[in-house]
């Protein structure tokens, strides 16, 4: 089927061509992809509400190496850009300066030129694509720290894509630009390929060189234990109403592993091991430089339409469902009544919708913030989850960058007062969060944005990054996890809360936490 047709933002040159395509397995096309990629996964399990199918509509799978790329990453507070040829017109030539992520940001989103949505109901229309590190908060009043060994923010623009919807749906984007021929027929020529089906790659048959062996605590569990106390005594003394505290998991994988290329990405095999036994509306794996990002969150952070509508779901309160709730509906629905009538969970959740209603207050039209729902409780195959809707409408003009920072880090991952409650966790957990903590997604270039929190998320990092294909050793692999501690928290049972939420991604490697 060729369903072609130009996209364009007016007059200007720049525009996307479109090519429906008969059907795209996104395991197998992501397994063609060599070099950086990021893939924004939506799913959602058997019996998930309708209240969230908006939250898994779209896929997106975008290669960072088409003809028209540029990269902005982040690290140790300094700002590096680098632009491929035939965008220098648009962001000027690569460069590094002094500045903070957030400025920088402001001003590539402006540059960026407006490109209407191409298909009804899918905000992204190419763009900038990647993570915002939770180190980034120290731009919005957070400590003043940076990642161990990775940039803060590492974002792509990108110029091609193939979106996939929940109907099973897909269509090839590009990027095509009448002043730049060359990188156009090169962007048409990729566009033919996918058509075509491209290569195969099995995937599913490439075994991962990963060692096994228990993941091993940051600080052991006693230690993380006074640290919820010591949290408490914060509370107790009005420092904080409520605060996020977390720790990291050491995960085994310290032999030489192989880099990127189709079919033989170890990390990609291990994501879709995770992605097969968790289906989530924000899943993603990302592989950029040396990163690999393997993410299973159930959690929105924003979504700005192109119209300035803004729309926040933190999610604070979850328990697990029985192994067979059909064999006993009524104990399940026992547990279902235990999560809303909690009253440390519906705390949590007011603490954190209060949190993001005075975060986008700060950038909305003035009484526009509203709350749609406060915790409602949605059935999901294996867990119950309180959620809450927040929306806001922005005014005209301005920057997404601008009310990206005004609520970041996610609220659900900070505490409240946001900045008191940063300052304590900082204090207590011994080390930056990087990429967990922060916000995975993309800043279209129609100017919708769709970010996920970065929570059930492992996070690789290389010595280095060679050609695809070589070898190289693995620094670090690590995964985050907490919760919120609030006044009536008692450490053992946040400690077994947060050993809890390692099983979502180390079950599926075989991988247990010794804590």
């Amino acid at each position: 089927m060729d369903d072609r047709r130009d996209l364009t933002s007016g007059a200007g040159s720049p525009r996307i061509e479109i090519r429906q395509l008969d059907g795209v397995d996104p395991v197998s096309f992501a397994g063609t992809l060599g070099g950086d990629v990021v893939w924004l996964d939506s799913s959602l399990p058997a019996g998930a509400p309708d209240s969230a199918r908006d939250r898994a509509r779209w896929s997106v799978l975008a290669p960072c190496d088409g003809a028209f790329t540029a990269r902005f990453r982040h690290q140790d507070r300094r700002a590096h850009l680098d632009v491929s040829m035939p965008l220098l017109a648009w962001f000027g030539v690569s460069r590094s300066e002094d500045r903070p992520a957030f400025d920088v940001l402001a001003d590539l989103l402006a540059l960026t030129p407006r490109l209407a949505e191409p298909i009804p109901g899918l905000g992204f229309a190419l763009g900038w694509v990647g993570f915002l590190g939770y180190e980034l908060g120290r731009e919005s009043g957070g400590p003043d720290r940076t990642a161990d060994g990775h940039a803060d923010a590492d974002l792509r623009f990108v110029d091609r894509a193939v979106v996939v919807r929940d109907d099973g749906a897909a269509w090839a984007l590009a990027l095509v630009d009448d002043a730049e021929p060359d990188a156009s027929a090169a962007n048409r020529a990729w566009l033919e390929t996918v058509a075509d089906g491209g290569p195969a790659a099995d995937v599913g048959d490439v075994p991962p060189s990963l060692p096994s062996g228990p993941a091993s605590g940051r600080v052991s569990r006693a230690v993380y234990e006074t640290a919820v106390d010591a949290c408490r005594a914060e509370i107790r003394d009005g420092n904080a109403f409520q605060v996020c505290l977390t720790t990291a998991f050491s995960v085994p994988g310290t032999g030489r592993e192989a880099l990127a290329g189709p079919g033989t990405d170890p990390h990609l095999v291990e994501y879709l091991r995770m992605r097969a036994a968790d289906p989530v509306p924000f899943g993603a794996y990302l592989r950029l430089g040396p990163l690999r990002v393997a993410s299973r969150s159930p959690e929105r952070f924003l979504r700005i339409g192109a119209d300035g509508r803004v729309l926040a779901e933190p999610i604070k309160g979850t328990r697990r469902r029985l192994t067979d709730p059909d064999a006993d509906p009524a104990a399940d629905l026992a547990v279902r009544d235990e999560l809303a009538a909690s009253v440390k969970d519906r705390a949590e959740n007011v603490m954190i919708v209060d949190l993001l209603r005075n975060d986008l207050l700060r950038t909305a039209v003035p009484g526009s913030v509203h709350v749609d729902r406060l915790c409602a409780v949605e059935t999901y195959a294996s867990v119950h989850q309180m959620v809450s809707t927040i929306g806001a409408v922005l005014p005209e003009g301005v920057s997404r960058a601008d009310v990206v920072r005004a609520a970041f880090p996610p609220g659900s991952m900070t505490g409240a007062p946001k900045t008191s409650a940063m300052a304590i966790a900082s204090r207590l957990e011994g080390g930056p969060r990087g990429v967990y903590s922060g916000a995975i997604g993309y800043f279209s270039a129609s100017g919708a944005v769709d970010l996920s929190v970065v929570i059930r998320t492992l996070v690789t990092v290389l010595d280095d990054c060679g050609a695809a294909g070589s070898r190289t050793a693995v620094r670090s692999r690590t995964l985050g996890a907490g919760g919120a501690v609030t006044w009536s928290s008692v450490a053992g049972d946040e400690a077994d809360e947060a050993l809890t939420k390692t099983r979502s991604v180390l079950g599926s490697m075989g991988v247990v936490a010794d804590w």
